[in-house]
């Protein structure tokens, strides 16, 4: 079976619910299906360029780990072939260029998704016929920029036949191809500079979740423009921060996915738990088929042991229970740290009680009105012994006792 061919297959399975996914996996999966059997518009799928990069990638060596102790090459998960497969392999009818600008990938930890935009980026850099390319590994910080970099700088030090025959050289701070005056570095805000003279063919942005500005976004994507068919790719955990660029992105990868929003140049792949999953917590904190669906590389580098060991904390310490949602099942919460099980406070409803149950009784009114800071309160006394400080009123202070 070709790598076009266990990319289909994937989606089939997805699909028909062989494979446990999220809608949001299932939706994106449908589109590439429907996709297929469409003849009046203007793209196509071609297998040969989607198999040329999937093989490519896989003469490509581990360097974590087992696999890498035994000198193994990648192999291509079904879940990552159809990620390839998609990226490289749908193209214009009339010009052969590629349909996807851009690819949003959202996946839980430990999923290896650092290894496969490693491969990407070694690609676009080597074996898609770019002259001058420029590859970046993007990120808000230093270190996390060098870490898509530092692992296909290895694997270019490792793969003796990526320097044999395509040229490929390492130093220091770069990867390049000397023949096409190609290269790859990392890229962060905190280098400085001005980086508005960037002419980009690839980008990856790494944990766009932790961003705090869409400033390196913006930058990038607007550094494409002179190229035929640059590829810049937003991959990441969920995370925190609902009103940065991570979630921004995210939430319009939704819409492209179910279909709100019409854009057939941007690639949305989104792995994890449904909003059904999220409400029911005894099923969310201990069922691995709804863990599953957040991570496609259940049994190979998402280790069930592990999973385990983490769900249990995230059902004994409420503390580290959002950590839980955001990092191994790709959920956005909006603290990182929860005080209260939410789902233990709505199992304490009764139904039956009413407000003239309380009749005659002490009462204490406060109403939070701030929708992020705690700056600002509604509240009423009522007892004795408690006093609002100092304006009764929508006060700067909580009460004082």
């Amino acid at each position: 079976m070709s790598h076009a061919q266990t990319a289909f297959q994937y989606a089939v399975d997805v699909i028909n619910g062989d494979i446990p996914a999220s809608q949001n996996t299932v939706l994106a999966c449908q589109r590439h299906k429907d996709d297929l059997f469409r003849t009046d518009w203007q793209w196509r799928f071609d297998e040969s360029l989607a198999n040329r990069a999937c093989r490519f990638i896989e003469l490509l060596p581990h360097i974590k780990g087992l696999a890498a102790r035994q000198k193994l090459n990648i192999t291509l998960e079904p879940w990552q072939c159809f990620i390839v497969c998609s990226l490289f392999g749908w193209v214009d009818r009339d010009t052969q260029l590629r349909r996807f600008n851009e690819a949003i990938i959202y996946v839980a930890r430990k999923n290896g998704k650092s290894t496969l935009v490693s491969a990407i980026a070694l690609y676009m850099l080597a074996a898609d016929n770019e002259e001058g390319a420029e590859v970046y590994a993007a990120a808000q910080d230093r270190e996390q920029a060098r870490i898509v970099f530092n692992d296909a700088q290895r694997m270019a030090q490792k793969a003796k036949g990526l320097s044999e025959a395509m040229g490929v050289e390492t130093s220091a701070h770069s990867v390049h191809v000397f023949q096409t005056n190609s290269r790859f570095k990392a890229l962060s805000r905190e280098q400085g500079g001005n980086l508005d003279g960037l002419n980009a063919h690839c980008a990856i942005l790494d944990e766009l979740h932790s961003h705090k500005t869409a400033d390196m976004y913006n930058v990038l994507e607007s550094s494409m423009g002179a190229r035929e068919q640059p590829l810049l790719i937003s991959i990441s955990t969920a995370g925190f921060n609902l009103s940065g660029i991570g979630y921004q992105k995210y939430d319009y990868a939704i819409k492209v996915t179910n279909g709100a929003v019409e854009n057939e140049r941007i690639f949305c792949m989104l792995f994890g738990v449904d909003d059904d999953d999220l409400k029911d917590t005894e099923r969310l904190l201990n069922d691995p088929d709804v863990w599953k669906k957040a991570n496609p590389n259940w049994g190979v580098s998402v280790k069930p042991d592990f999973m385990e060991s983490q769900a249990l904390k995230a059902r004994t310490d409420i503390q580290s229970r959002n950590n839980f949602l955001t990092k191994h099942l790709n959920a956005w919460t909006n603290t990182e740290t929860a005080w209260c099980d939410m789902q233990a406070l709505a199992d304490c409803v009764d139904k039956e009680i009413t407000l003239a149950d309380f009749e005659g009784e002490v009462a204490f009114k406060g109403c939070d009105l701030a929708s992020k800071d705690d700056f600002a309160c509604d509240v009423l006394p009522g007892g004795e012994g408690v006093r609002p400080l100092p304006h009764q009123r929508r006060c700067t202070c909580q009460w004082q006792y």
